[in-house]
């Protein structure tokens, strides 16, 4: 599996209205991806609805390398179905950092095997405030196949000059989308399709930990 596998996603134009896009009006950034798997929408739905940060969720489904090297996360993400992780409803906390508090998503849409839509107000960077983040997986059925989906929009406020700002934020999550978005379409493509995921077959045996997911009140359910 190469690091940036996946594809700007072609068959859907970006003017193509998708579940979440209300949540974020008049985005500053916008992306979409997409990749075709070789399984049927209730295959493919299980790895999306147990994603979360490696410690507290199933992870990203990003190379483990990736995850290490770059954010610096010890713990790989799930290559097993989590059944323990399987009962997620809007409003419940998918956390994005190691206490679940700093950056995490909220459930704002879902639909089994249609539609999970997260948002999120956190995520902090010092170079804009007020952030307002979607981010949404749509499955479609193709043929015998699935369609998966991802679909990002970001709204914020710079802290400095506007141009500069939004310049720096189209570089930065452009390359991000590129390469920890297509890993991830590549990683859930590979778990669903019951395929060796060569990437990190090396680092399997290191497993995973995890507890439940938080409730929208910080416990855990």
């Amino acid at each position: 599996m190469r690091a940036g596998r996946g594809e700007p996603a072609r068959r859907v134009a970006r003017s193509t209205p998708l579940a979440g896009d209300g949540l974020v009006a008049r985005p500053m950034w916008e992306a979409t991806r997409a990749t075709t798997v070789h399984t049927p929408r209730a295959a493919v739905w299980p790895w999306l609805g147990q994603m979360g940060y490696p410690t507290h969720g199933a992870g990203w489904y990003t190379p483990y390398w990736m995850d290490r090297l770059i954010f610096g996360i010890r713990a790989c993400s799930a290559h097993r179905i989590i059944p323990a992780l399987q009962d997620l409803s809007p409003g419940d906390r998918v956390p994005d950092s190691p206490d679940a508090d700093v950056s995490y998503f909220t459930v704002a849409e879902i639909a089994k095997n249609q539609a999970l839509v997260l948002i999120s107000h956190t995520h902090p960077l010092p170079i804009y405030r007020d952030v307002k983040l979607s981010w949404a997986f749509v499955l479609e059925d193709v043929g015998a196949d699935t369609r998966l989906i991802i679909r990002a929009r970001v709204r914020y406020a710079p802290v400095g000059p506007a141009p500069i700002i939004r310049l720096l934020i189209a570089a930065g999550f452009g390359i991000g989308d590129v390469v920890r978005a297509g890993a991830m379409l590549a990683g859930i493509k590979a778990r669903a399709e019951g395929l060796p995921d060569v990437v990190e077959t090396a680092v399997q045996s290191a497993g995973l930990g995890y507890r439940q997911r938080p409730s929208p009140s910080g416990n855990y359910i």
